[in-house]
């Protein structure tokens, strides 16, 4: 299969576990931060009624909350399989002794751009307290999903590898 769709392979499953992870923490972060975030929403459903369309910003929360977790099993998957290529091609860059190492190296990574400095745009809409706890909640799929992909990726590499002619030989007994 070769290192990319090994990497795709591992990538689809750690993305998997990582969307299903990250929409449930997007839910309770939804709940936990409700008043906020129906603030913001208020604000959306005013700038669309400006245009006509009639919509509130209760009605916008519960379909938030609805997709966050369909929303994050579908977006980990297809991200996931776009990072695990990615992963294919530079884990031998990546500081670590085994592929689980460098997995949860490149789950780090991939938080700081992510979570700390992509949602640095949460902290101007919603404040430091949602900043921090979403930073908080950013890191544990992205650890997981680091820890699955290194796995998975070690386990599936080793088994794609082609076989030597003397390998071969020796598991046919009676063949010279």
């Amino acid at each position: 299969m070769g290192k990319v769709g090994t990497g795709a392979k591992a990538g689809a499953v750690a993305g998997l576990a990582y969307g299903i992870l990250d929409g449930i923490l997007a839910m309770a972060t939804l709940i936990i931060f409700k008043a906020d975030v129906m603030n913001e929403l208020s604000k959306e459903a005013s700038a669309e009624s400006a245009h006509g369309i009639t919509v509130t910003a209760a009605a916008l929360y519960s379909l938030t909350l609805n997709l966050a977790v369909a929303g994050g099993i579908i977006g980990g998957l297809i991200i996931g399989i776009i990072l695990g290529i990615i992963f294919a091609y530079v884990h031998n860059k990546i500081p670590g002794k085994n592929m689980i190492v460098k997995g949860e190296v490149f789950g780090l990574i991939l938080w700081i751009i992510f979570g700390v400095l992509i949602g640095l745009n949460d902290l101007r809409i919603y404040g430091t307290t949602y900043y921090l706890t979403s930073i908080v909640f950013g890191i544990i799929p992205l650890l997981v999903f680091g820890f699955i992909l290194g796995v998975l990726y070690n386990k599936w590499e080793i088994k794609d590898k082609p076989m030597t002619d003397e390998e071969f030989n020796s598991g046919n007994a009676g063949n010279p």
